[in-house]
């Protein structure tokens, strides 16, 4: 038998097909629950001898008490609570215990290509960035996973570059070609970069060396990380090396989250980086550590202002017959680490401007997956079906698929257990107990084998065979070998079968020194040992070909049990549209119900809505009526106190005329002593007018009047009374010649005075109700009277005057020109200063004296002569 030779093809870049998504209808009926595992972790306190408030009481249950300094305990609440947890780690616990507690089997099963999620929670200051980062000499979680994933595939690791990340959470293969260049250009990179500083003095890293074996060799295995963090509910790239957002100079460009074929939410063109070792990784992890936002406050130096998410991403493809180059199916796992911001109070923090926003973005974060939290357990336990906020906040958006049963959930909480924290930490508790709660489905993912693609497959091969890539390890090395001994070209001199090559693989061959030439023991021992291997090849091609009639018959079967349900399929058809046509019948009458429901309903709105203006109607009324009856009750209390007012006001008149009364009394005795001494002989000079050198000497007799010509003295009373003429003095401004429009309203008191206005052709009336009693033509003139009472309390009639004049549009305007008065005043009266005082009445006797010595002369003299 002639051996076949063995000609590996180059691979065309070709994208492969994805693993299919696991659908959530196969995920009801091929999983379990399991709860979300919560683990605590107590941090050691700052001063050893500081009050504490948690205390561990066994590997899985805490306990809290209120300190004296808590809000509780002021509350009246002192009872100590217990709180039981999935495990306990207390504050002498280091990093290894927790890291293959919690984190070791989530790697087992990233490296099976299954998905998890593992989160820090807890307060600021309670030790999550530790937890998840740790120190150069006690790696945190993060470092140990990245040591254990390399020491797991480090020899089954494919070349660089032959997985390619597309930026919309797939991958593709590349050609051996195509990631040479690649691999090229990253060398030049690094050459044409210089080297970071800093880096020699961060001291030598202490690896973790545990190490998962229970793995397929037949593998090839790619690691890829992302890191990426959530700031004031935005996504920013920290691995993002030109992170200026081209539409927005001087700002960062952040990232969007997408949805992907398959349904899984991930960060849309995020820098995703391949790793080839796990200090490599660490450097990534640095990189981007260095450019995470953190800031000062009063409870923590260096607290995070952002939620971190470091993903890292394990992709394996199986080795195609050759065991040389992957197979074009993939298998993608995921393990998310995330380190979410501690919640804080202002009132403790006394954060203001920036760092105030950042809180309250952190708290909402905090609030919105505490909610998707419980409304997953009330649907749970419940059995309802109510929306579970994601989109509320970018964390629980993004990590909305492993809620939904795509992956593992667990959950570390970092607990400070100084007493100061007390109330931030029994919140925490409660969180993490509520947690425990909720069941998060678990879906087994089947082992994926696909067969290759057929032109690379030999002739009756149906299946890749185990040990692949060991016998690709064995005919290299046998060519290497070739090579050494003088043949320029192996693979086309010496061809080798594969199967050879996988038998070699399997058992060891014989020893293949040659003592001497003459020694034919090798020989024979040579053919006997390929015989062998001949026949065991001839019986598994047998067993093979057995095989593939039992296939055959098993797809026989299969092809009929199909036509049987597609039978089936038919039948249930059918039935369905049947259903279907009740199913429309039904939803007719539902429309037809909802439509005059809808009817009803406007009917419903518009009564409402009238009924609504009704009540306003009457609302307005009634403020109305109330308005009118708070107005009546104004005005009786202010016309009372008017009444009042008045009433003293006529008293306190009164008064003051009995006193004038009194004095003028007096005064009158001392005029009439005056005209008894004028009557008894004494003479008194009248002098004539200004100009006029003629004197005349009158006696005066009893019971003459002299008039005064001292305009101060006019409306004083004379010796024997006031002299009042009878004859009625016409108004000057009456014009008789034109007619007159007299406007006296109704309540125009009709006075007694001397002095009346006289108006020829006059025409009265009460109101001006049109235009048409200013138009006529015999009008040209127009008053109008008013009263009104002075400031002394009487009477003050004003005739305002003015011309009517024809407008250019056929009406009639009014210019009023001037305006006259007629007042009425008593002789009697007491006058008042200009600023309201009243004037003394011995000043007003002074006065009148005054003016008789100057009216009449040779007063002073007459008074001398007169006995």
């Amino acid at each position: 038998m002639k051996p076949s030779r063995l000609k590996i093809a180059p691979k065309v870049p070709t994208k492969p097909p994805m693993t299919p998504a696991r659908s959530k209808q196969t995920l009801m009926t091929s999983r379990d629950r399991d709860p979300v595992q919560v683990y605590c972790r107590i941090r050691p306190l700052d001063v050893p001898n500081e009050e504490s408030c948690v205390t561990v009481l066994s590997d899985t249950v805490v306990q809290v008490v209120p300190p004296e300094s808590s809000q509780g305990y002021r509350s009246g609440t002192t009872k100590a609570t217990q709180y039981t947890f999935t495990g306990v780690f207390d504050e002498k616990s280091t990093q290894k215990p927790i890291f293959h507690t919690v984190t070791l089997p989530l790697i087992e099963d990233l490296l099976h290509g299954k998905n998890s999620l593992l989160f820090a929670y807890g307060v600021t200051g309670s030790g999550k960035t530790h937890t998840m980062n740790g120190e150069l000499q006690d790696g945190g979680i993060i470092p140990r996973c990245l040591d254990v994933i390399f020491n797991s595939i480090g020899h089954f690791q494919a070349k660089k570059y032959i997985f390619k990340p597309d930026r919309m959470n797939s991958f593709e293969i590349q050609s051996e070609l195509d990631a040479l260049a690649e691999r090229q250009t990253e060398i030049t990179n690094k050459f044409k970069t210089p080297a970071r500083r800093g880096q020699e003095n961060e001291g030598q890293r202490v690896t973790d060396a545990t190490r998962i074996t229970a793995l397929d060799e037949d593998q090839a295995f790619a690691v890829f990380v992302t890191f990426v963090e959530v700031y004031n509910n935005t996504v920013f790239d920290l691995l993002d090396d030109t992170p200026i957002d081209p539409l927005r100079p001087g700002k960062i460009q952040s990232k969007i989250l997408r949805e992907d074929q398959h349904h899984n939410m991930y960060v849309h063109a995020v820098t995703e980086v391949e790793v080839k070792s796990a200090d490599e990784a660490a450097e990534v992890l640095a990189k981007g550590q260095k450019r995470r936002r953190v800031a000062h406050t009063t409870l923590n130096a260096e607290s995070s202002r952002s939620h971190s998410v470091f993903n890292i991403r394990v992709v394996q493809a199986p080795l195609d017959y050759q065991g040389a180059t992957p197979e074009k199916v993939l298998t993608v796992g995921q393990l998310s680490l995330v380190d979410l911001a501690g919640s804080e109070r202002n009132s403790r923090t006394k954060t203001t401007g920036e760092r105030l926003r950042e809180a309250g973005s952190i708290n909402n974060t905090l609030m919105t997956l505490r909610s998707c939290m419980e409304i997953l357990r009330e649907n749970q336990l419940n059995g309802t079906n109510k929306m579970v906020p994601y989109r509320d906040s970018k964390i629980t958006h993004l990590f909305k698929s492993y809620f939904d049963g795509e992956g593992k959930v667990r959950m570390i909480v970092c607990v400070n257990p100084r007493a100061d924290d007390y109330d931030e930490t029994l919140s925490v508790m409660r969180f993490a107990e509520m947690a425990q709660e909720v069941q998060i489905a678990r879906a087994v993912q089947p082992n994926v084998r696909m067969e290759a693609t057929p032109k690379a497959t030999p002739a009756g091969r149906e299946a890749l065979l185990p040990g692949r890539r060991k016998a690709n390890r064995v005919l290299t090395e046998a060519y290497r070998k070739l090579e050494q001994g003088g043949i320029s070209n192996p693979q086309s001199e010496v061809p080798f079968d594969i199967d050879m090559v996988f038998s070699a693989a399997r058992c060891s061959w014989p020893p293949l020194e040659l003592q001497s030439a003459s020694d034919d023991r090798l020989i024979t021992a040579l053919v006997e040992y390929l015989q062998v291997r001949i026949r065991e090849q001839q019986s598994r091609r047998e067993q093979q070909m057995k095989k593939c009639v039992e296939m055959r018959t098993l797809v026989r079967e299969m092809e009929e049990e199909l036509i049987l349900k597609r039978q089936e399929v038919l039948s249930l058809n059918e039935q369905l549209k049947d259903e279907r046509s009740r199913r429309q019948t039904f939803e007719n009458r539902v429309l037809n119900a909802e439509s005059a429901n809808a009817t009803l309903q406007r009917h419903v709105a518009e009564h409402q809505k009238y009924a609504r203006l009704l009540e306003e109607e009457l609302k307005e009324k009634d403020c109305l009526l109330n308005q009118g009856e708070i107005e009546i009750l104004n005005v009786k209390a202010k016309e009372k106190t008017k009444r009042q007012l008045e009433r003293e006001k006529v008293k306190r008149e009164l008064d003051r005329y009995k006193q004038v009364e009194s004095q003028l009394q007096r005064q009158t005795e001392r005029f009439l002593v005056m005209r008894d001494l004028l009557d008894a002989g004494c003479s008194v000079k009248v002098p004539g007018t200004a100009g006029s050198s003629e004197s005349d000497t009158r006696t005066p007799s009893i019971g003459a009047t002299h008039r005064v010509s001292d305009p101060k003295l006019v409306g004083t009373p004379s010796l024997r009374g006031p002299a009042v003429s009878t004859r009625k003095r016409r108004s000057r401004s009456v014009d008789p010649g034109k007619g007159w429009l007299d406007h006296r309203p109704e309540n125009i008191l009709d006075l007694d005075t001397v002095f009346q206005p006289q108006m020829n052709r006059a025409k009265s009336i009460t109101k001006l109700v049109d235009s048409k009693s200013v138009t006529d033509a015999k009008i040209s003139k127009y008053v109008l009277t008013t009263q009104e009472q002075d400031s002394s309390g009487e009477i003050e009639t004003k005739l305002y005057k003015g011309d009517v004049l024809t407008t250019v549009g056929g009406g009639a305007q009014v210019v009023l020109q001037d305006v006259e008065i007629l007042r009425h005043s008593s002789p009697t009266a007491v006058k008042r200063h200009s600023d309201g005082r009243l004037k003394d009445v011995h000043s007003r006797v002074a006065d009148i004296e005054n003016r008789c010595g100057h009216a009449i002369e040779g007063h002073n003299r007459v008074k001398k002569h007169c006995p």
